[in-house]
């Protein structure tokens, strides 16, 4: 990302650019227009004067030594503070994990980084719009999040450091297999979100559908299907899933999920 600084004046500078330029454009101004006239020598002032304050303002330049002071994205307000701080808290760990990926080198692992922070961005969207989800967010935002970074953190300073011992290189491919299951577990944090949303909708389309059927706006052979979105259906749905992506990325890890969430730990598969 590039830099970007802030404009700072130096006066001495642009002073001497102002006049250097003045007297210039005086000189050839004289030369190729001789003014005979007041008027002539007015023009000959103005050109002048906007000349040296043109050359004033260039001259002053931008001191690149001082850089801008860094703009923050915008945070909705939800009305309550209490989820707006954590919104924020939440926002500074992303931006933090996105300066960890600014800084590895992996392309791969880049990739999943990327991915990870744009499902975490929609899982900031979804509290934003619905501050009463935030009890469900608390361990994701002061346990996932923290843990995340830190082991990207590790990975970025070993990585750098260009180890080759084997204890190294093993703690490099570990790191990178966790992020498989981390990106998987995020996601299903972004599902079960929706979860109560699409319960509620199905549950006003089957209204929906009775009422059309009991005006006779609507054939009795005619169904929108929402009964077949039950608790029951998408919880295995979301687990299926989960599962599924776990066992096929985990290469050489196992996950132990705990009633809360996703894995608490990645431990390495028994040889």
């Amino acid at each position: 990302m590039a830099k970007k600084y802030r404009q700072d004046k130096s006066k001495k500078k642009g002073l001497i650019s102002a006049a250097a330029t003045a007297a210039a454009v005086a000189l050839i101004y004289g030369d190729i227009f001789a003014p005979a006239s007041l008027f002539g020598y007015l023009i000959m002032a103005g050109v002048t004067l906007a000349s040296g304050f043109f050359a004033y303002t260039v001259g002053s330049g931008l001191d690149t030594t001082q850089q801008a002071p860094k703009s923050q994205a915008a945070v909705k307000k939800t009305g309550n503070p209490q989820v707006d701080m954590i919104i924020e808290k939440g926002n500074e760990l992303l931006l933090d994990i996105r300066r960890e990926n600014e800084r590895i080198p992996d392309p791969t692992l880049s990739r999943q980084i990327d991915e990870l922070e744009s499902v975490t961005g929609k899982i900031f969207r979804i509290l934003e719009e619905q501050p009463h989800k935030a009890p469900k967010l608390r361990r994701f935002l002061e346990y996932y999040l923290p843990t995340t970074l830190n082991m990207l953190k590790n990975y970025r300073r070993i990585e750098s450091q260009k180890l080759n011992s084997r204890y190294a290189k093993e703690t490099l491919v570990k790191i990178e297999n966790a992020m498989d299951i981390v990106l998987n577990a995020f996601k299903k944090q972004l599902d079960t979100l929706y979860r109560d949303d699409i319960l509620d909708l199905s549950a006003d389309m089957q209204v929906f559908e009775t009422v059309l059927k009991q005006d006779n706006l609507m054939d009795e052979n005619q169904s929108f299907n929402a009964s077949l979105f039950t608790e029951d259906n998408i919880q295995l749905d979301f687990t299926q899933e989960t599962e599924d992506n776990i066992a096929t990325n985990s290469k050489g890890f196992t996950s132990s999920a705990s009633s809360g969430g996703f894995a608490q730990a990645v431990q390495k598969k028994e040889d």
